[in-house]
């Protein structure tokens, strides 16, 4: 079996059930990856034992203990151990296809592009298919640099479908760790990508698995959607200080505010709660979208055309918003 030049990062926390899965996985593709460097993250379950098991009959594998600090932090200690020039992350429950390594390294090789993904599909804890939307965006957009800063390419769905040179890693400053609420996987993605474009394998060679949990059960639609807006802004927070770029984040956030301020339509006490977090917000990508009550009720009356819109050239869209709205009340 060919060697190549990739080590594996796989931040590790309480995922004894899968974690053998994922190192077999790698184990059997094509090509043999170089180091294959497990982080532990504080587990509190049998996972590192299982590891330390199957590292010794692999040498490639390393376990590096340590406590619960965050998975953008464990994605990182993996990083700084890591030897090889191109750096592939694989999530504790996921899998990959056979041939997913050797695929994007043809293509990252060839030079000129910042990261390679794979597509992926959804399966459940026992490993089959779900449909569930793991991509947010418009899969017929060029990956570039542009496109993936202000989300109109599809956000990566998962880091398992990542592969990218570690010098750039090191360049961008690695993964944000003080991001502890979700964007930080788009927010590296993005600013890998101001050093070449993506490419992508139009192959789903990375299988995420779907474990909701009960917090994740019990989230609401409009929490989704604040979560959707915040890791736009800690993305766009780098470029901030440029108007065009400002301007175009601007128009690029209005579906995910649209998202937000839909399900406070009824409360004005909740959406002047709103305007108020994003007037006042720490960052200047926030506070564009609400400098002024105009701004605010702009992006009101485009979300309510859109919808309007959106009703009356498909009815049974009314029907599905209001199964969604009698789901919220009932949570």
């Amino acid at each position: 079996m060919r060697s190549v030049d990739v080590d594996v990062v796989i931040p590790l926390y309480n995922c004894a059930a899968f974690i053998k899965q994922a190192i077999t996985s790698v184990q059997n593709q094509t090509v043999s990856v170089r180091n294959i460097i497990v982080v532990n993250d504080g587990s509190k379950d049998e996972s590192p034992y299982i590891v330390s098991e199957i590292s010794a009959k692999d040498k490639r594998i390393l376990l590096l203990n340590g406590p619960n600090q965050g998975l953008s932090a464990a994605r990182n200690r993996g990083i700084r151990a890591a030897e090889a020039s191109f750096v592939a992350f694989l999530d504790a429950d996921d899998l990959w296809a056979p041939d997913k390594i050797a695929r994007q390294l043809a293509v990252m090789e060839q030079g000129g592009f910042s990261f390679s993904h794979t597509l992926a599909e959804a399966v459940d804890e026992q490993g089959h298919p779900v449909n569930v939307p793991l991509y947010t965006g418009n899969v017929d957009v060029p990956p570039t640099f542009d496109n993936i800063r202000l989300g109109l390419y599809p956000v990566v769905g998962s880091a398992s479908a990542v592969l990218t040179r570690r010098d750039l890693l090191l360049r961008i400053g690695l993964f944000d760790e003080d991001q502890k609420f979700g964007g930080e996987d788009w927010d590296v993605w993005a600013r890998l990508a101001q050093y070449g474009p993506a490419i992508r394998i139009d192959l789903p060679l990375t299988r995420i698995r779907i474990r909701l949990s009960s917090l994740q059960r019990s989230m609401s639609a409009e929490t989704r959607a604040l979560s959707r807006l915040h890791s736009r802004i800690i993305v766009a927070r780098h470029w901030e200080d440029d108007p065009d770029f400002l301007r175009a984040h601007e128009r690029a956030a209005r579906p995910d505010l649209w998202a937000v301020m839909r399900w406070r339509l009824l409360s004005p006490a909740s959406m002047r709660e709103l305007y108020q977090q994003l007037h006042g917000h720490r960052h200047g990508a926030g506070r564009v979208l609400a400098r002024k009550p105009w701004d605010f009720f702009r992006v009101l009356l485009w979300g309510c055309g859109t919808t309007l819109r959106t009703i009356l050239t498909t009815p049974s869209e009314l029907l599905r918003l209001w199964g969604r709205l009698r789901a919220e009340k009932a949570r």
